[in-house]
């Protein structure tokens, strides 16, 4: 099972593992809210800032993430973390951005279910 969350929600029994996907440390976040932290995963910076100012239409978006994502460092995270799913561990990708509508997780989330 895989979900997705923001890093900010209070965790819950069934998140599992908690990873964060972001390339920045969110602002007041300890350490402890998550269990791994996958900058790897985080939307590369020259793409996040024009998409959350409106200047990066989604399909540039999904097409520049899933790149990032084909990126050796990326590709290894994404295999770690289906080898966790394949064992049957809970799985929440994090994130800090506030409008869950303009986050790139479900395109890794889709990543790693590709590989299970």
């Amino acid at each position: 099972m895989i979900q997705i969350r923001r890093v900010y929600d209070p965790p819950l029994p069934t998140d599992g593992v908690r990873v964060l996907c972001t390339t920045r440390w969110p602002r007041g976040v300890s350490r402890q809210a998550v269990d791994t932290w996958k900058r790897e995963l985080g939307t590369p910076p020259d793409l996040l800032d024009p998409w959350l100012a409106g200047r990066l239409g989604p399909d540039e978006f999904q097409a520049g993430v899933r790149a990032a994502l084909l990126a050796p460092a990326a590709s290894a995270a994404l295999d770690e973390l289906a080898a966790l799913a394949r064992q049957g561990t809970a799985l929440t990708l994090l994130t800090s951005i506030k409008d869950m509508t303009r986050t790139h997780l479900g395109l890794v989330q889709a990543a790693i279910e590709q590989r299970l």
